[in-house]
């Protein structure tokens, strides 16, 4: 009997992978393009552009080159600035015993580049300690160097904060409590 020969498909096999390998290398290409493309062309400056009003009746031409429209301001709140005030302004941020010590931070709604800050801290209408602290200007806003009390000299219970504010001729008040 006669032996048959045997064929070896291997071939196919390899030209499979080669037409994958050059699909993927057109599909590299043409991503890789595309993505530059956008970013080296020069951007085309076209004076005047035909527009069609109207389904082509008529042709007008539009300066492309002109101003460009004012921009609108934006406005970030809403109400008047603070900063124009004629009365000072804030909030007590933070106002409570760390480590034995009351620690009081405050807001100012304006921007200070100077000024003070006077505590009174009051318990059913009797001052029980006063401090000055000086005014710190921030990025938009000022705040007081801050106020740490020993809780020792304040005794127990809730205390009133007032905190006076002075700078540059104007001049405002803060108002918050503390439970000790």
């Amino acid at each position: 009997m006669a032996q048959r020969r045997k064929r070896s498909k291997k071939w196919i096999s390899w030209l499979i992978i080669l037409v994958l390998l050059i699909g993927a290398g057109v599909v590299c290409y043409l991503v890789w393009d595309s993505y530059f493309r956008d970013k080296t062309e020069p951007e085309t400056s076209e004076t005047t552009e035909d527009v069609d009003i109207e389904k082509g009746k008529n042709n007008t031409e539009v300066d492309l080159t002109s101003e460009e429209p004012e921009k609108q301001k934006v406005e970030q709140y809403d109400g008047e600035d603070p900063n124009n005030a004629q009365e000072l302004s804030g909030v007590v941020t933070y106002a409570g015993v760390n480590n034995g010590t009351l620690m009081i931070r405050v807001n100012i709604d304006q921007y200070l580049d100077s000024g003070k800050c006077e505590l009174t801290l009051s318990r059913g209408g009797a001052t029980i300690h006063n401090s000055i602290a000086s005014i710190i200007g921030s990025a938009s806003t000022s705040t007081c160097e801050g106020f740490d009390v020993g809780v020792g000299e304040l005794g127990g219970g809730n205390v009133e904060i007032n905190i006076k504010l002075e700078s540059n001729g104007r001049t405002g008040s803060i108002h918050g409590e503390a439970n000790i």
